[in-house]
């Protein structure tokens, strides 16, 4: 009989603590850990090497088709592209931007989808993301919503990158990530109708993770 497994979606907007969240669930649980908001970023990174305009979604699209997803990164041209040159600002910037091109979306979609059917196969996966619940897995196990206030995300993601004098600026940077990604006409930011809103303003790792997990072994009937 084919081993299949769980897949649970996690979405929510920059600095969230999805990545850090999706990851340990995945470790907690024994699934495979994505990460779709790396192929977006990976196209941003080509096309900020390669000069092509970020508002030209044809082209865009070009080069979406040499991205690829695995568990724990994303290839391109057939090799893994480092975590930090993904997480550089300026990539993170034109991801944004990329990911609002349905040219690029549609070339993702099936990319993304089939990383998590292989991954669900292989007995399950945490895929995180932007419109995972509402658009990429919309028939997921379980759909998570990561929220927390721009100041506590700001000061995550400096804490993170270890800018921590540029609380305030990272602050309106993710302001106006939030208004591009809630306002765009393609698969926008929003939470699925059935999925589990958490706001992590107040909480630690742990103690989110342990709620997902609660809600993952639930789900699966073992809760």
């Amino acid at each position: 009989m084919e081993k299949t497994g769980i897949i649970i979606a996690i979405d929510g907007p920059a600095g969230s603590g999805k990545s850090s969240v999706a990851r340990l669930v995945a470790q907690r649980l024994g699934l495979v850990n994505l990460n779709t908001g790396a192929a977006y970023r990976a196209v941003a990174l080509l096309a900020l090497r390669e000069g092509v305009d970020l508002e030209d979604g044809k082209a865009l699209g070009r080069l979406a088709g040499r991205v690829r997803l695995e568990p724990g990164g994303v290839l391109v041209d057939g090799r893994r592209v480092p975590e930090g040159e993904l997480r550089a600002p300026e990539v993170s910037a034109a991801a944004s931007r990329v990911s609002a091109h349905p040219e690029v979306r549609r070339v993702l979609l099936p990319v993304q989808r089939e990383a998590a059917e292989r991954a669900r196969r292989a007995g399950g996966a945490v895929v995180e993301g932007r419109d995972i619940g509402t658009v990429v897995l919309p028939d997921a196990d379980l759909k998570v919503f990561l929220s927390a206030s721009p100041e506590e995300r700001a000061r995550r993601r400096a804490a993170q990158t270890g800018r921590e004098g540029e609380v305030e600026r990272i602050r309106r940077a993710i302001l106006e990530r939030d208004r591009q990604d809630s306002e765009r006409a393609v698969s926008p930011l929003r939470p699925a109708p059935d999925a589990a809103v958490i706001d992590t303003t107040e909480m630690g790792l742990e103690e989110v993770v342990e709620r997902v997990v609660r809600l993952a072994r639930a789900a699966e009937g073992r809760g």
